[in-house]
């Protein structure tokens, strides 16, 4: 017995010295044997450790990726070298190794099964119910100790761009699990779209009421205003959903002072739901009546925003509410196909002289997070902060921005690579909308404004000078339209300067009643409506709807929504 155990004895230990020295192969990089974020033995934080300092040794860290799907990489680079890996391993001492990296709807599943499998990555990007999920099982790393003092300046501005509401999201149980990839929610605000060369054919202004906005569609539909000879235009364009970046009817709704998917907090404190709100019954029936007049195409509940899209671009579509990125979606083609067509953007309009105000959300999507047993949690802090200190930084270069960012020669955005990327969403386009037309305006010098900003007014200030001819230059009317004196941010920084937005005051997970009822509620949302803008419903269907809604799990649903908000962010 005692022969056949040191035998055993034997066997174990050549396996576990075959395994060490198999590992410390895999491990090895140019012969120099790396530490992971789990070894206690392998780095020592530098001494004057901060938000960008190395480590020495370097450590490596496993990670995810969320892919857009369209990535294209330089000869010889890749995912796991590219511009950015490279300045993680030579600016903080980090190498990181992805796992896996995956583009839509499979990245949901790949995360599904990590989490299943107990196969998580050092450092993740995480949906946001897997997030939290993740953080109240202790499968996360605490940041609270480390934000304070590894997060740089600039992160901390980037964060705090819209008053540090989405950070609030990322605490769980009064603990900081994670970093928010922070949204903007002034991008979510509609406006009006208008072919300005279709109201000079008929001799039209600009709408300033919701009443004139409806004679346009009229004059739209009905009276040739591409001058074809055809009655093949519609007079406005919607899609089948209520909330979309281009046809949305929620526009319309504001003009009502109701919203068909925000909640909204009243002066009082109370959040309620948008879409139950008085004026919704009658901007219902205003939708019924365009339709009885054939304003709106018959197929809208069966079309989505790329369909929409597809008919703007066709130039079948004059009208529509959408949001500020339609100079690179739909109306960019629609002018590529059509050089003479003329796209204008305008405020949204009232129905009765109050003022009408846009929606404004954003959804909790990611969060980055590390693993509960990495060693060096705050490598996460230092990682994001150096696409900070590249990217956002009010020192950074034209040359920094040129090499991490959208690169002039190939046009490949390097940016993508980064683990971590994350904008000041709410202040970048309006600071550059100013900083690019004062500098137009001759109220500012070119080498005061933030050198991303200077790449933008270079590009629009040439289609300027030559001209405006979209035909030769239109990627200069895209910028100039986005960002110039006429562009769709000159209207968001309208409706900021007035206090304009409507602003949702529900933005977190969905809450326990929402993920039992929610999905029964939209559609009994959705059918309702459709029925009764296209006349198959009596518009008193809507009291019923309201009714059934509050009883189905809306009012359970409010209660849980106002709960919420003043939890994370107090009364």
């Amino acid at each position: 017995m005692v022969q056949r155990k040191g035998k055993h004895t034997v066997l174990i230990l050549a396996l576990v010295l075959m395994m060490i020295t198999v590992a410390a192969c895999g491990n090895n990089t140019n012969g120099k044997e790396q530490p992971t974020g789990n070894d206690s033995t392998a780095a020592v934080r530098p001494e004057n450790d901060g938000p960008l300092a190395k480590y020495e040794p370097e450590i490596e860290l496993t990670a995810m990726k969320n892919l857009y799907g369209d990535e294209r990489y330089l000869p010889g680079d890749n995912l796991n070298n590219n511009v950015w890996t490279r300045a993680y391993e030579d600016e903080l001492g980090i190498k990181v190794n992805y796992k896996w990296a995956v583009a839509g709807e499979g990245f949901q599943q790949k995360v599904t099964m990590s989490i299943a499998s107990n196969d998580l990555p050092d450092i993740m990007t995480l949906p946001a119910k897997d997030y939290f999920t993740l953080a109240k099982a202790g499968k996360l790393a605490d940041l609270t100790p480390y934000f304070d003092k590894y997060a740089s300046d600039t992160l901390k501005s980037t964060l705090n761009a819209d008053g540090g509401k989405q950070m609030k999201t990322a605490y769980v149980d009064g603990k900081l699990y994670g970093i928010p990839q922070t949204g903007g929610s002034d991008a979510t605000a509609d406006m009006i779209w208008i072919r300005q060369d279709w109201l000079k054919n008929l001799n039209l202004s600009v709408p300033e009421t919701l009443d004139d906005v409806i004679e346009i569609a009229k004059a739209f539909r009905n009276d040739d205003p591409d001058k074809n000879g055809v009655k093949d235009t519609f007079g406005i364009g919607f899609q089948k959903d209520l909330t979309s970046s281009t046809g949305s009817f929620e526009g319309f709704f504001a003009a009502y002072h109701a919203y068909g998917k925000a909640w909204i907090r009243g002066e009082d404190g109370k959040i309620t739901y948008g879409a139950i709100k008085p004026g919704m019954k009658d901007a219902l029936a205003k939708l019924r009546e365009m339709f009885a007049e054939d304003l709106i195409d018959v197929e809208f509940g069966i079309k989505d925003w790329k369909k929409v899209g597809e008919d703007i671009a066709a130039g079948k579509i004059g009208l529509f509410y959408g949001r500020e990125g339609l100079p690179w979606m739909s109306a960019k083609d629609a002018i590529v196909n059509n050089p003479k067509a003329e796209w204008i953007s305008v405020p949204i309009v009232s129905s009765d002289g109050k003022p009408a105000k846009p929606a404004t959300n954003v959804t909790m999507e990611r969060y980055f997070a590390v693993r509960a047993d990495v060693q060096y949690p705050e490598a996460l802090i230092k990682i994001i902060n150096l696409f900070q200190d590249k990217i956002n930084n009010p020192k950074t270069t034209m040359e920094m921005l040129n090499k991490f960012g959208v690169d002039p020669a190939s046009g490949i955005n390097f940016a993508a690579y980064a683990f971590g990327g994350l904008d000041p969403s709410e202040d970048k386009p309006n600071m550059y909308y100013k900083q690019i037309n004062d500098v137009l305006e001759g109220k500012e010098q070119l080498d005061n404004i933030h050198p991303e900003a200077v790449r933008y007014y270079n590009t629009i200030k040439n289609y300027i000078d030559k001209g405006m001819d979209k035909g030769a230059d239109p990627l200069g009317w895209n910028y100039y339209k986005f960002l110039g004196p006429e562009s769709s941010w000159k209207i968001i920084s309208y409706y900021r300067e007035n206090n304009l937005f409507e602003r949702s005051a529900w933005f977190g997970l969905p809450t326990k009643t929402m993920s039992q009822k929610g999905a029964t509620l939209d559609k009994l949302q959705e059918e309702t409506f459709i029925k009764i803008l296209t006349g198959s419903a009596p518009v008193s269907d809507y009291d019923t709807f309201v009714e059934n809604w509050k009883k189905l799990g809306g009012d359970q649903i409010t209660e849980e929504v106002n709960e919420w908000y003043n939890s994370t962010f107090g009364n």
